[in-house]
């Protein structure tokens, strides 16, 4: 296996560092829109500018918690400031618009009440966005038929858990038991399965060995390995019982049911480093059989040239996280072609985007929700002669 890249063996410093001046910057940004004139009295000012800087302290101290053995509680903390950190980014954008609007119209005045108003509203958001990220996974239940396929077919998929922090062993177990429950067929996780160093993982993902399968669990790639110990992970899944598909293709049940096609992820190619090789991954399929692709990122079916993706009657893929915040979801639409469900390639196939079981940063989530998504695969009622 290729060596790990320098990139992933200085991410224990360099995003560390990155994401603090990042934070920096959103905090000076917040300062200057929303907290500077807030109000007329200096002491209150004074009150919400050393909130705002104790808001920044966690926020870079979670940077560096990332990577040690923190206590859960203080990591809480450290998270929850994260997300406070973005939703108040989007308040402080909000008031300065308005902001300037009422400088137009010559109504200066009104704008330390309104962003009392915004900084209140936004504090019950940000409760309620802790409250619903915390919520266990939904199982998400979704009916199809499949060209090709000559009997029925139970998939469960996960997608982004980011096994560390927060994401810890009580969790995993429960994602675990509600999986079984579906006595699904076979199980697909399609990346992000750790945001953590193996050391750190290891007990969490041990506990992935009870999953069960008829046709067994199978892991392609997230972008979030790729900047931690991936090439430890890779060796240890299989002894956990998962099979990793790394730019490859198998045939699925007795007698083949479908062809399941696995590749690596797209920042293989940023990085020079376990690159994702479609060419090879759809090599040498049944045509005979119905064909589903495990790809990290939905933004594959734009790159993916359109006799590759003809190939591909289902492609299952997360990464987005439905969005996991709104507003911040909006953005994920500059980069990626869906936010989440199902939707019709070019080439006539689906793409499903998962929302994801788990959670990036902080533990918050809103107009979106954690999944774990069953697919009921159907042979079609009128199949083609």
């Amino acid at each position: 296996m290729e060596d790990t890249p320098e990139f992933a063996q200085m991410n224990g410093f360099l995003f560390p560092f990155l994401g603090s001046l990042l934070f920096v910057a959103i905090h000076i940004v917040i300062y200057f829109l929303l907290v500077r004139h807030i109000s007329s009295r200096s002491y209150v000012r004074r009150l919400y500018s050393a909130i705002l800087w104790i808001n920044l302290g966690w926020s870079i101290a979670y940077m560096f918690m990332r990577y040690t053995d923190t206590p859960k509680w203080l990591f809480m903390l450290a998270s929850i400031s994260v997300g406070v950190a973005f939703s108040f980014l989007i308040a402080a954008l909000i008031a300065g618009a308005i902001n300037g609007a009422l400088i137009l119209i010559r109504h200066h005045h009104l704008a330390p009440r309104i962003k009392r108003y915004i900084l209140a509203l936004c504090c019950v958001y940000s409760l309620y966005a802790v409250y619903h990220g915390l919520e266990d996974p939904k199982v998400e239940k979704l009916s199809m038929e499949l060209d090709k396929l000559s009997a029925p077919l139970k998939i469960v998929q996960l997608s982004d858990v980011h096994i560390g922090g927060l994401m810890d062993e009580e969790r995993v177990a429960k994602i675990v038991f509600l999986v079984n429950q579906t006595e699904p067929d076979l199980i697909a996780i399609t990346g992000d399965l750790v945001d953590t160093s193996l050391a750190n993982a290891e007990s969490s993902l041990a506990l992935l060995k009870a999953l069960r399968a008829k046709y067994g669990v199978y892991y392609v790639l997230g972008n979030h390995e790729y900047i931690h110990d991936v090439q430890d992970m890779l060796e240890y899944l299989p002894s956990l019982g998962i099979r990793v598909l790394l730019n490859e293709n198998l045939p699925i049940g007795t007698p083949p049911l479908i062809n399941l096609a696995g590749s690596a992820d797209l920042m293989g190619d940023r990085l020079g480093f376990l690159r994702p090789d479609f060419e090879k991954t759809f090599a040498n399929l049944n045509p005979a059989l119905p064909t589903i692709l495990l790809t990290h990122q939905p933004k594959v079916i734009n790159i993916l040239p359109e006799s590759l993706l003809a190939k591909a009657d289902l492609l299952l893929t997360g990464h987005t996280h439905g969005g996991q915040i709104f507003p911040i979801s909006l953005a994920v639409l500059l980069q990626q072609p869906y936010l989440k469900g199902l939707h019709q390639t070019k080439t006539g196939g689906y793409v499903y985007v998962s929302q994801g079981t788990g959670f990036w940063g902080p533990p918050m989530r809103t107009l979106s929700d954690s999944e774990i998504t069953l697919f009921e695969l159907l042979p079609p009622q009128n199949p083609s002669q």
